[in-house]
């Protein structure tokens, strides 16, 4: 179920100017803007509209949209088990569809967003995530490939024991091959995110790796 939110606008440019403010060199301008930040914490769907902004506000600038995404990176490492559940379906699927934003400094604040909340044992509870960033990778497009690359490379780098674990029937026996189809890829980001994915299973000697050796040495 698509889970449809609206801000509010007085909300909405409410929380706008905070964002500006934020970026103030002023000390007494930033304390002030972390109390308010604090209470709004308050409100179940203040992390609505910080993820509104990083994903559909593409009228603000980047570092605005991306300052929003690091706050509510922030809320999720603190709160995330009290976000009710709309608020977490609702910033689950805005960060999957905008996974390949046309700014490198969007996909990769949602990439973070998305890492976090795996960290925060959701690769359970989130099973469609591995499977939606693997098929990103065939896209055209090359920020959509490149921005579900960042993604599972962080996912590779904080989670690399349970992919390989029972926990997820082992993602990595898809996973492997699929990263080693890239190593030939004509972009030498794709080729670094592919061989850094796979790196993470070197030391460990992962079973899945091993069924691939050959194509890896080769």
């Amino acid at each position: 179920m698509e889970y449809e939110w609206k801000p509010d606008e007085q909300g909405l440019q409410q929380i706008l100017q905070l964002l500006k403010e934020s970026q103030s060199p002023d000390t007494t301008t930033q304390r002030a803007v972390q109390q308010k930040l604090e209470q709004l914490n308050q409100y179940p769907d203040f992390n609505n509209y910080l993820i509104f902004v990083l994903t559909k506000l593409k009228s603000e600038d980047e570092p605005t949209r991306s300052l929003s995404g690091l706050i509510l990176k922030n809320n999720v490492k603190a709160h995330f088990h009290s976000f009710p559940n709309g608020v977490t379906d609702f910033i689950k699927s805005e960060c999957l569809n905008n996974i390949g934003d046309s700014s490198p400094l969007i996909r990769a604040t949602v990439g973070i967003l998305i890492t976090t909340i795996a960290s925060k044992g959701e690769l359970q509870n989130w099973p469609e995530l591995l499977p939606k960033l693997c098929s990103l990778l065939d896209s055209e497009d090359y920020n959509t490939c490149e921005g579900a690359f960042g993604a599972l490379q962080k996912i590779c780098e904080d989670s690399a024991e349970i992919l390989d674990s029972d926990v997820l029937e082992r993602p990595l026996n898809i996973m492997i091959p699929k990263f080693l189809q890239f190593f030939k890829h004509s972009s030498p980001k794709i080729r670094s995110h592919a061989v850094a994915c796979v790196n993470q299973f070197i030391i460990s000697k992962t079973q899945a790796l091993m069924m691939h050796i050959d194509a890896f040495i080769e």
